[in-house]
């Protein structure tokens, strides 16, 4: 599936490496800054001790305190120079880095805002978070610590590499025989941890969904009294986490005592070498000193590069994470047409309007004319099938129509299709074959947004926001007035019991609405449809969830909803669908059924047994 994550596809460091630096690089002065302060820092190190040599053999040895006094001046100026600059360069480093992260939170979070639903459908809310929590966690770190002391310790290696040259190259030669079988080694202990880190941040992912669905379940979990049942569960994932990221830093853990080890023996058989070439006169006491502590510098570049490496490895498997998701096609929408609100002169003619108007038309340019053609509500269904895995037909052959202001109901047991007519009316997933039409336009024709812009949607499941009534409500449309959104939901029915609450409209809803009872969220929901003033309605469900004495509050407020528009409605309760227009019985994917109450009673088929009891929707 195309829409499903899947980690374990990674990408090859260099080119995770090659994208990151242009996130970092979008601030260029700083980052240049950052550059030159690393460049200076580490040469203000090389140079300050290469004044050891002038220092113990014409100062130290020839008892030459003038000369003594200012080298040591001028050792102090060089290493204060790479204190000062390596300060600058971390400081700006870390502001960098976090607004480069804050740039992929962004753009992350902007991508899977453009994903198709099907995404939503295929990958729990856990893993999506993991992403944008602990994958940019570990990215943050890498950023602004790892790769300055990396290419700090890139230059100081390579700096003092070449001044080892200049000193004595047979010295830097065995040196070099020695560092390239440490590396050899370090390269496959790295590459074997950078693996199991991958697999990690995939575990960790996975038992961040486990954790995501187990909150948002809770009522279920203590109903069944299945709490010690996911306690074993949780404890089994925990336990692959544990194993994973033990035996990654045991990998990890192999690599400071082989450094230490393998540098101390290098520093041995160097120093045994380079005494027998002072005493042969080869070289001064002065020589041999600044060429040893070279070496001994040489041990923090890789020190430092093997301890960065733990921070790396898992930021690179985030990053690979992250960066899947960035590469992942967003929805494609090959719509032309517009919806805009309008008012109609005495001629006429079509005006566009920044308000609500009462009146909606479609927009399309032609020619570089702007052609109007109001929304009516038509809707036609023509020979439609669809799947959503390409196998399983979930609608076939389903053909019909509903004319403007009709209440059009789809009765049916679960998985006969009804909330997939929804889906590809709404194009949340696109039809195989076949067409559907609003107002004659083919919906492909449409821009995505405009298409669901021109229906109101009320589902069984409501999700309002930790914010206030009034910000909920207004998430039907964002200009609405705070009058208008009273009128809303006093249309809804919602008014009366959002004013008996301590704060009224200014009273904020948390955990999706756990506060207030399942009816007083629906009748928000509502309220929240119909601040916009829809053509068209969707209404899958909306009391399927709420008691029988509730049930008639809220059918009476979609019943205000409904009026002047077209309505599709999906309902288990045959009760509140008895006065639509047309009622379609829908089985495997297929209307068996339609007419109205009346009519299909006196078919006596299958909804007249839904209706009598004598068949029940499953």
């Amino acid at each position: 599936m195309k829409n499903k994550l899947n980690s374990s596809k990674n990408k090859t460091s260099k080119g995770v490496i090659k994208r990151l630096l242009k996130y970092l690089f979008k601030y260029k002065w700083q980052m240049g800054l950052v550059i030159i302060s690393v460049i200076i820092s580490t040469a203000s190190q090389i140079f300050g001790m290469a004044l050891l040599r002038p220092t113990i053999d014409e100062t130290i040895l020839k008892s030459d305190i003038s000369g003594l006094r200012s080298n040591i001046i001028k050792m102090i100026i060089l290493f204060g120079i790479s204190v000062i600059t390596s300060l600058i360069f971390s400081r700006l480093m870390v502001r960098v880095s976090e607004r480069s992260v804050k740039d992929i939170r962004n753009e992350l979070f902007k991508k899977v805002q453009s994903l198709e639903i099907g995404f939503f459908d295929q990958n729990t809310n856990g893993e999506i978070m993991s992403r944008f929590t602990n994958d940019t966690d570990m990215l943050s770190q890498s950023l602004s610590s790892s790769i300055p002391n990396i290419l700090q310790s890139f230059l100081l290696f390579t700096g003092t590499f070449i001044m080892m040259f200049v000193i004595n190259m047979k010295l830097t030669l065995l040196t070099i025989l020695t560092i390239f079988l440490m590396l050899a080694v370090l390269k496959r202990i790295i590459k074997k941890s950078t693996k199991l880190f991958s697999k990690n941040q995939v575990e960790i992912g996975k038992m961040n969904g486990f954790i995501e669905e187990t909150l948002s379940g809770q009522k279920i979990v203590k109903v069944f009294n299945f709490e010690n049942n996911l306690i074993e569960e949780f404890n089994k994932t925990a336990d692959r986490v544990r194993e994973l990221i033990w035996e990654a830093n045991t990998v990890m853990g192999k690599i400071m005592p082989f450094l230490k080890n393998g540098i101390n023996i290098s520093y041995a058989i160097i120093c045994i070498a380079g005494a027998f070439l002072t005493i042969v006169g080869q070289m001064t006491v002065g020589t041999l000193v600044t060429y040893l502590t070279y070496v001994r510098q040489l041990q923090n570049p890789i020190a430092t590069v093997s301890q960065q490496a733990n921070v790396l490895a898992q930021a690179m498997a985030g990053a690979n994470r992250i960066f899947e998701i960035l590469d992942m096609e967003g929805e494609k929408d090959e719509g032309y047409i517009d919806l805009v609100h309008a008012t109609i002169d005495k001629n006429g003619k079509f005006h566009e309007s920044d308000t609500l108007t009462g009146i909606y038309a479609w927009k399309k340019i032609e020619n570089g004319k702007a052609l109007y053609k109001r929304l009516e509500g038509k809707i036609d269904f023509e020979h439609v099938n669809f799947s959503y895995d390409g196998k399983n037909q979930i609608l076939k052959d389903v053909s019909f129509y509903a004319r403007p202001g009709e209440k059009i109901a789809f009765v049916g047991s679960t998985g006969a299709g009804k909330t997939t007519i929804t889906n590809v009316i709404t194009r949340f997933y696109d039809i195989d074959s076949g067409s559907i039409k609003v107002d004659d336009i083919d919906i492909k024709k449409i821009q995505k947004q405009a298409l669901r812009r021109a229906f109101g949607m009320v589902l069984q499941d409501v999700n309002l926001f930790t914010d206030t009534i009034y910000e909920n409500i207004r998430y039907g449309r964002l200009d609405a007035s705070d009058d208008e959104i009273k009128a809303a939901a006093r249309m809804s029915k919602a008014d009366s019991f959002i004013r008996r609450l301590p704060q009224g409209y200014d009273t904020k809803i948390y955990g999706n609405g756990s506060s207030l009872s399942d009816g007083q969220n629906q009748l928000v929901s509502i309220s929240r449809a119909a601040v916009d003033e829809p053509s068209m309605l969707i209404l899958d469900e909306a009391t399927s969830s709420i008691d029988s004495t509730t049930e008639i509050t809220v059918t009476k407020a979609l019943d205000n909803l409904m009026t002047g528009s077209t309505s599709i409605v999906i309902a288990h309760r045959l009760s509140t669908i008895k006065n639509s227009d047309v009622i379609m019985v829908m089985d495997d994917g297929k209307i068996i059924e339609r007419g109205n109450h009346e009519s299909l009673m006196e078919k006596r088929g299958t909804y007249y047994q839904l209706y009598t009891g004598k068949l029940e929707l499953d």
